[in-house]
């Protein structure tokens, strides 16, 4: 599987450097429990880490953006079972006004 991993991540990025490195670990900086890192010899979690670690189920993009998207004539469809209150916001949080359509389940966000 790690290298099925290591094909996957070299492919995804065309200008990912040649030492490209993805591998599995049950320990890490971030914590103990299963995780794949991406990212180059020396820096192995420098782009992204997935993972199930510190009692979380983890996706750390390392401050990139993270795509989802589908080619297929189906959707990608994410459900989100809780979100926090906006009243445990920290302060000085700049919030935005986020909106769910019920009847379609769209998230749509004002400004």
């Amino acid at each position: 599987m790690i290298s099925l991993l290591l094909v996957c991540f070299t492919l995804v990025g065309a200008a990912s450097p040649a030492n490209a490195y993805a591998g599995f670990s049950e320990s890490g900086a971030t914590g103990t429990g299963p995780r794949v890192d991406f990212g180059v010899h020396g820096d192995t979690a420098r782009y992204m880490i997935v993972g199930a670690y510190d009692n979380i189920n983890n996706i750390d993009t390392k401050n990139r953006p993270l795509k989802i998207h589908s080619t297929s004539n189906n959707p990608i469809t994410i459900h989100i079972t809780e979100l926090p209150d906006a009243s445990t916001a920290p302060a000085g949080a700049d919030l935005e006004t986020l909106v769910i359509d019920k009847k379609t389940g769209k998230l749509y966000i004002g400004y």
